[in-house]
């Protein structure tokens, strides 16, 4: 089981000047997490000016708190208080909540933060290598059950890392499909981990898209309530 200190390496800021890395917050109890949601990068950078490390960690360390940050932050920032993106989030979460009883952490496939995709571009090699491994970590030491990418990007690097890392075949995914018709399959596919455990991978399209109540994700939230009730007969 991860600890607190596993934790705390995980985020340490890769060179002077740099945010934290964001490996996770956990929606319930970590040790009950049997579910990844998983984005490509956290879009709101936290420095050790802003706060120390270990009050960083404990932050992440309790969602509810993290999240009331995450507003006031983005408000100093002169940004709205909540993402077009964390709204979907937000919304798809409470839904997946009421119909498990697993804990669900969030993740990203390279959890530096950048405030865009191509801001993480233009990061050194060494951070974005470094996030990956992270996210590599995480994802062998909890092993979930369910994983759920957000994202063309998020499975492109997902199948990138898996592959690289010999967790799964090269061409498990079929990288030229759009995300549209990513989405439909039931489950994208599964990969198993050294202790035998099975996973389910699903994709969907970014959170922005998502709004209020995600009548466009309808379909996919009955293809995660079948992957659901597959996976407890596993």
């Amino acid at each position: 089981m991860l600890s607190k200190q596993d934790i705390k390496k995980m985020c340490e800021a890769p060179a002077d000047n740099k945010a934290y890395y964001r490996p996770i917050i956990c929606k319930g109890e970590l040790s009950k997490v049997d579910i990844f949601f998983v984005g490509t990068n956290p879009a709101t950078p936290i420095y050790p000016l802003d706060m120390d490390l270990d009050t960083y960690v404990d932050l992440l360390m309790n969602y509810e708190r993290f999240i009331e940050f995450y507003k006031m932050y983005r408000v100093k920032k002169g940004k709205q208080e909540v993402s077009r993106t964390r709204t979907g989030m937000k919304s798809f979460l409470n839904w997946l909540s009421s119909n498990t009883c697993e804990a669900i952490a969030e993740t990203e496939v390279i959890p530096y933060p950048t405030e865009s995709l191509k801001l993480l571009k233009k990061e050194p090699d060494f951070i974005i290598e470094r996030g990956k491994e992270v996210f590599y970590e995480l994802l062998m030491e909890i092993k979930p059950r369910l994983i759920i990418l957000h994202g063309k990007r998020t499975v492109e690097y997902f199948d990138e890392i898996l592959t690289e890392r010999g967790a799964i075949p090269s061409k498990s995914i079929c990288l030229d499909k759009t995300i549209e018709d990513i989405e439909k399959q039931l489950p994208l596919y599964r990969f198993k981990y050294q202790n035998g455990k099975i996973a389910s991978i699903m994709a969907c399209r970014h959170f922005m898209y998502y709004g209020m109540k995600g009548e466009s994700f309808k379909s996919f939230r009955e293809n995660i309530l079948k992957v659901l009730k597959d996976n407890i007969h596993q």
